[in-house]
């Protein structure tokens, strides 16, 4: 069985990193793991991404390499068609020091501060017009950026200055403009914000941490995304009890040092190394072994200490703890949670057969890692060839992903 087409983050992280995009002074979404190397093994990957059903690769040469689902043009090559079971290079595309992956869209950033995006533009997520794209195209008007999340059909852009910048779908004020009016698919800047350290992006949320370590929240808030009640009016122009068009602070969170956010679930990473989480426990993703179906205050993930690094796939998220350890938690139904079931956890459980991780990134239903080596991993759903194996099986403990040039 296929899964639905559903949010991950990330990135996301995209997600994340989540998966988050870095090029400068400011942490990403998710948080700083130990820095990493290529060993001896030869191996030229420095970073990893992950869309909906497609991974991504960043080379330490600023290639960028993508496999995976191609229905829209996302793995960024001409004429590709339908998926790549292996790695190929992106063309086109100017040495990238970064990369990032939206539901069906891809993201690389460059040194000199912008943005360049490909893949399906249904929703504006290339802020380039309305036309998918098989290869690279710049995102205008963007300049100095420093780092990048995108949600399902959104994505968040941080500038040098610490102001945070959006395109893309505003069907529950996601762009966080003070309205739920459709924008032109150009940038515009999230009202209320200044000295933002990171930005995550959920399937209808935007989440940004500022450097005094509070976090703050717009969009859809039906499942207590935002970390305020439903009920509650959220107190901005065009808001109800389901929604915040502007930013609100996510309450009883401080010190958070990295966020990360899956399809309807929140994640902050603490400074003393817990996690804790709030919105949707449908599917146990809060990790704190209840079953209840949503939380609007944040609760601690159980059993998590010296967690150094975040990620959340569209319904499951992972933590790396000092060690290089894998932990993690949510839906498992395609063997995403990497331990050997294909069940899902309401606590995290520690992801086998891969160690000395470095950075996690969560997908549609799968995840990524990558160790100490240089090696790139891959477990969950396989069935657009998104783990990078050469076949479209699922896998329940993580994989190695081959076809990776080596430098």
């Amino acid at each position: 069985m296929m899964p639905a087409q559903r949010w991950s983050s990330c990135v996301l992280l995209s997600v994340l990193a989540s998966s988050a995009l870095l090029a400068g002074p400011y942490p990403a979404s998710a948080s700083p793991a130990p820095r990493h190397s290529t060993g001896d093994s030869g191996r030229a990957v420095v970073s990893i991404a992950s869309g909906g059903y497609s991974g991504y690769a960043l080379l330490r040469n600023g290639q960028v390499w993508a496999w995976g689902d191609d229905l829209e043009g996302q793995i960024g090559v001409a004429g590709q068609w339908y998926q790549s079971t292996l790695p190929v290079e992106v063309r086109d595309l100017p040495r990238a020091t970064a990369i990032a992956g939206g539901m069906n869209t891809a993201y690389a950033l460059l040194r000199n501060g912008t943005v360049w995006a490909w893949g399906d533009d249904a929703q504006d997520e290339l802020g380039a017009g309305d036309e998918p794209q098989e290869v690279p195209v710049p995102v205008h008007p963007l300049s100095k950026i420093v780092a990048l999340d995108p949600g399902a059909f959104t994505v968040y852009a941080l500038r040098r200055d610490g102001t945070v910048w959006a395109w893309g779908d505003n069907d529950f004020g996601q762009l966080g403009s003070g309205s739920l009016d459709p924008l032109p698919g150009t940038p515009h800047e999230v009202v209320r914000l200044r000295t933002v350290r990171s930005v995550a992006g959920g399937s209808s949320d935007g989440y940004a941490l500022l450097r005094n370590g509070t976090v703050w929240a717009w969009g859809d808030n039906s499942l207590g995304q935002l970390g305020i009640p439903p009920c509650i009016s959220s107190g901005g122009p065009h808001s109800t009890c389901l929604l915040s068009s502007v930013p609100v602070q996510v309450r009883a969170i401080a010190h958070a040092i990295a966020l990360t956010s899956s399809f309807d679930t929140a994640y902050a990473l603490l400074r003393n190394g817990t996690v804790w989480a709030w919105g949707d426990n449908s599917l146990g993703e809060l990790g704190d072994g209840t079953h209840h179906a949503f939380s609007d205050k944040p609760v601690r993930v159980r059993g998590l200490d010296h967690i150094v690094a975040i990620a959340a796939g569209s319904e499951t998220c992972y933590a790396l703890d000092g060690e290089g350890n894998l932990w993690a938690w949510g839906y498992g139904a395609y063997g995403q949670l990497g331990n050997a079931r294909a069940a899902s956890s309401d606590v995290p459980v520690r992801v086998q057969k891969v160690g000395h991780v470095v950075e996690v990134a969560g997908g549609g239903d799968m995840a990524y890692a990558l160790d100490r080596d240089g090696n790139l991993w891959a477990w969950g759903y396989g069935g657009y060839g998104q783990l990078g194996d050469g076949y479209l099986v699922s896998l329940d403990v993580p994989t190695q992903v081959v076809g990776l040039p080596k430098l």
